[in-house]
Parts: C-alpha cells; structure tokens; sequence
C-alpha cells in the first residue's frame, strides 16, 4: 500500500493505515451518515439485538446496547464497576456479565492494569476500547478527538492486552507481556515520554516504543531507547 493513496491508507487523516477494525474498513468514506447506518443496522440491530440474544440470556438488552454506546462515545475509559453498575441502575455481577458478552462478541477490548503477574491484574483498574467508536467522535476534526480516534485504532492493532498506571498516575497505553514486558505510548499530536520513563525504571526494561502520526527519532540516554515510530511503518515495517 503506497503512503500517497490519500485516505486510503489514512483512518479519517488520522496516520493510521488501513486495518482490521471496523473504522479502518471504514476508510475513505466521508458521509457520516453512511456510517452511523453501517453501524446501526451491522452491529446494533444485528450483534447486539439478534446474535448476542441468541447465545446469552438478555434480560435488559437496552442497557447493552446503552453499554456499548458509551464505549464508543468515550474510547479508552477507565471503568469503575460499581459506579457504573449503579448508573445503569443494574447489579455490579450484570454489568460484569454484559461486559463479558461485549468482550466475546468482539465489540469491545478491555485492558488490565499491568502489574507484574495475572493474580495481582485481575484486581486493578480496566481500561474500555471499542471496536468502533462513535461515527460523531470520529467526525470531529479538533487534535483532541482524532488523538482518541488513534489511540483506540492502533490499540486494536496491538491486540493490546495490558495498559498501566501507577498512584501517581503515570500512564502508558499499552503494555505487551513478556520476559521483558514492552511499554508502548500512542501519540497523535506531541510526544511525552515521562509514563514510558517511569515504567522502564519500575520494572527495569531498557527499551520503549511511542507510534505517532508522523514523528520518527530515537531517545537514547541513560539505559533507555525509546524508538518514535510513525503508525504506518510500525504495522508495515
């Protein structure tokens, strides 16, 4: 795919190339309103009100429905369980199911706070990306909403398991597990490196990775490189 195939290769502008999640096979159309009813009648009406329905027992399939809706309006939210139970007006063990049922209809990521083994995970903090976000957010052209727009794209690319922040509220997008676990922040506009700094040095990893638009250099002082990747070439490179 050529880098000067205009929005073909562009989510929206956004630096992203063309990918498996259902905004990047949206590329190239431009009428919002296509794409509202692309999603409407793809995902609503079919996921959420005939497939889901017909593997899980739905009770309330209005509050799912609210449920995704409100992903997609705010990609990349930390989720308080309880709080949001209690502003569905539905119990904190349904909610947990609802998420499940979005989680294995593909609709939605969650991602774990990463802290260094799974027990200790599992009682974090979870971070909500849809498969899609909302056809008004990705309309918007303010640097605010396409950094949103492109941080849940690439997200969805990294199959990203994992984020992390800490008490003090250092963060980075995503975390990739391994022997040596790899901290990757995700840029759209300017390039921070002070949660992927705080990350190497907690858990003593040497290298880091920050996909930008359209940024590309190398950090490398102290023990610590961290690679400036533009999007387009970390996913063709």
């Amino acid at each position: 795919m050529s880098r000067d195939n205009g929005t073909s290769w562009t989510a929206i502008n956004s630096g992203l190339p063309e990918c498996t999640s259902v905004q990047c096979l949206m590329v190239g159309v431009k009428d919002a309103e296509i794409i509202r009813k692309y999603i409407k009648e793809s995902i609503v009406e079919k996921v959420i009100y005939r497939d889901i329905p017909n593997l899980f027992r739905i009770k309330e399939i209005s509050v799912l429905e609210s449920l995704l809706t409100l992903f997609m309006d705010d990609p990349g939210q930390i989720i308080d369980l309880a709080s949001l139970a209690n502003d569905l007006k539905i119990s904190r063990q349904t909610l947990s199911l609802y998420l499940s049922y979005l989680e294995q209809s593909f609709l939605v990521r969650k991602l774990h706070n990463f802290a260094g083994s799974r027990r200790k995970v599992e009682r974090k903090l979870k971070k909500i990306y849809p498969a899609v976000v909302s056809p008004v957010l990705l309309f918007k052209e303010d640097d605010h909403s396409r950094s949103r727009v492109f941080e849940s794209s690439v997200v969805n690319q990294l199959n990203s398991e994992f984020f992390w922040r800490d008490p003090y509220k250092n963060e980075v997008d995503v975390i990739l597990d391994g022997p040596s676990p790899l901290p990757i922040e995700i840029k759209y506009g300017k390039i921070e490196t002070g949660g992927v700094r705080a990350f190497m040095k907690k858990f003593k990893v040497s290298e880091a990775i920050i996909i930008s638009r359209d940024k590309e250099y190398v950090q490398d002082s102290r023990g610590q490189k961290i690679s400036v990747v533009p999007a387009f070439k970390h996913f063709f490179s």
